[in-house]
């Protein structure tokens, strides 16, 4: 049941400040303890943020079904107020983790975001740090409550059968297409804070000289170590988080002309001097896969811990278990609005 408390861009999405009261037309009002306000400029950011992820502007019914999400979680918090369920500190840095744990995973590193990653990535999203861990404190209270009030939820999920895994499979096969995949090592020469062409021409030469040594018999690892400025990899032989040939994000991080590059070389095949937008590279390329659909045993690269049957299996779980608890949350918030005082103002809902 761990997992269910990330529904990752909904932790940001549906709890955004709701104590921060300005003067501004009531979208609603929310009562069960106390009287709370949500603002329209509150219900337009929400709003908003799911604008930006569709794509599209959002209907009034659908802006309608986002104000109500924040109702039910001023609900939630309140109901778990007054039942003095609290989150504690090792509880939150337990979510961050996970939380960081699911963004890298979507990112395809191959490991967690570290925290200052994860503060960056919060600060590209538009809000403040803080802001986004009273939101994640305020999901977990209210997933917390949950939990406290349907203590059986998991109990009511079946777990998938061989046929289920085999046509969620066959209806999702284009999801187990994996592209072209290198893995490699490098030595590193940042150029990014450099500014002169002198300095930039300097760092060539560098990165020319530990070339020549490479050939002259110096082991690449001990060069790796000697000399690269990537600091992840300084200390592991240069290796470097497999790319996929359709990674988007990192050819445009590293520019094209290198990243094609990297894809014409062969297994076991040492570079000359390459450029990025990011600095100099000597690269070495431990391993290569071509392209293929993976069946349904096969492991799925980089990692290889799991097979794809392992991950659809996952998924069909998690589905099921996301479904269950969105139930026993609309039934809990409905029993909630039965003794709680609520006010929609539609006609401030439409701008």
């Amino acid at each position: 049941m761990k997992r269910l408390i990330f529904c990752a861009a909904m932790a940001c999405a549906l709890v955004a400040s709701l104590g921060a009261q300005v003067l501004d037309k009531p979208a609603a009002t929310v009562r069960l303890t106390k009287t709370e306000s949500i603002t329209v400029t509150q219900l337009q950011k929400q709003v908003q943020a799911f604008e930006a992820s569709a794509h599209r502007v959002l209907t009034t019914d659908e802006r309608k079904q986002v104000l109500d999400s924040m109702v039910a979680q001023i609900l939630l918090l309140q109901a778990a107020a007054k039942e003095n369920v609290v989150v504690s500190d090792p509880q939150l840095k337990a979510a961050l983790a996970t939380y960081e744990q699911q963004l890298g995973q979507g990112y395809g590193l191959g490991r967690p975001l570290t925290d200052a990653e994860l503060q960056q990535y919060v600060k590209s999203t538009g809000q403040t740090y803080d802001v986004f861990l009273k939101s994640l404190r305020d999901q977990q209270t209210a997933y917390s409550y949950i939990q406290k009030k349907r203590p059986n939820i998991a109990d009511s999920v079946k777990q998938p059968t061989d046929q289920d895994i085999q046509d969620y499979y066959d209806q999702n096969k284009r999801n187990f297409f994996m592209d072209d995949m290198i893995t490699f090592r490098h030595i590193f020469i940042d150029t990014t804070q450099l500014t002169s062409k002198d300095d930039r021409d300097k760092a060539a030469k560098h990165a020319d000289d530990i070339l020549k040594e490479l050939k002259a018999g110096a082991a690449f690892t001990d060069l790796v170590t000697k000399y690269s400025d990537d600091s992840r990899s300084k200390y592991n032989g240069g290796l470097y988080p497999s790319l996929f040939r359709n990674d988007d994000q990192r050819r445009q991080a590293f520019g094209t002309p290198f990243f094609d590059a990297l894809f014409k070389m062969k297994k076991g095949e040492t570079s000359a001097v390459l450029q990025s937008n990011a600095g100099f590279h000597i690269v070495q390329i431990v391993d290569r896969l071509d392209a293929r659909l993976l069946g349904l045993d096969d492991k799925i690269p980089p990692q290889n811990t799991a097979t794809v049957r392992d991950t659809v299996k996952s998924a069909i779980l998690i589905n099921r278990q996301n479904a269950a608890w969105t139930q026993a949350q609309a039934e809990l918030v409905a029993d909630l609005k039965k003794t709680a005082e609520v006010n929609i103002f539609n006609d401030n809902i439409v701008w």
